[in-house]
């Protein structure tokens, strides 16, 4: 089932924006970047909270200097797609600390994992003595994190724009596309 979508202003949009990127920016200095007062932003964002469109604010943390260098991608099939089952291992991935993310996922396998381990002797360690020992378990793939080429943490929050910028010919400059289609440039009606 879907969750409901709120409908927010172009500002609310901004200030999600925003927060996003520096959640611990003043609230003056967040004013000023959208243009209104101070107590009329505090006022959106107690808003943008009371509907759960913010959920919380954090902290970013380099994994490698907490000494949790090795990131993997883990793939999870279940032999039994029964209510126990499941419960069993959502109870798993609730309780272990080195899954950091879990999806259930439509495909060939039930659940993507985002593990933190400390190096391929501990993935190996969580691997064999932990996750695979939950009863209901087929099939374990693993895929390891070599290096990151983007970590948006945020969630996008334009309507209906995007661009695109990637095998484009043009050497990586955005097309003027919205929902698909080419626009003309400088914004006529051409």
């Amino acid at each position: 089932m879907a969750a409901e979508v709120v409908e927010m202003h172009p500002v609310d949009r901004q200030i999600v924006e925003i927060l996003q990127e520096q959640g611990r920016i003043p609230n003056v200095q967040l004013a000023e970047r959208v243009g209104l007062s101070p107590p009329a932003v505090l006022e959106r964002v107690r808003k943008l909270e009371e509907k759960d469109v913010i959920t919380g604010y954090t902290a970013l943390v380099d994994n490698n200097k907490v000494g949790m260098g090795t990131v993997s991608f883990v793939a999870v099939s279940l032999n039994l797609h029964q209510k126990d089952s499941m419960e069993n291992f959502h109870e798993f991935v609730g309780a272990c600390s080195s899954v950091r993310e879990c999806y259930h996922i439509a495909g060939t396998d039930d659940y993507l994992l985002k593990v933190y381990t400390r190096d391929i002797d501990d993935y190996e360690n969580f691997l064999l003595h932990s996750l695979t020992r939950i009863k209901g378990i087929d099939r374990v793939k693993t895929m390891f994190v070599l290096s990151t080429l983007k970590r948006d943490i945020g969630v996008p929050v334009e309507e209906t724009r995007w661009a695109e910028t990637a095998g484009n010919g043009n050497g990586g400059k955005r097309n003027n596309r919205i929902n698909g289609k080419s626009q003309p440039k400088g914004g006529g009606n051409g």
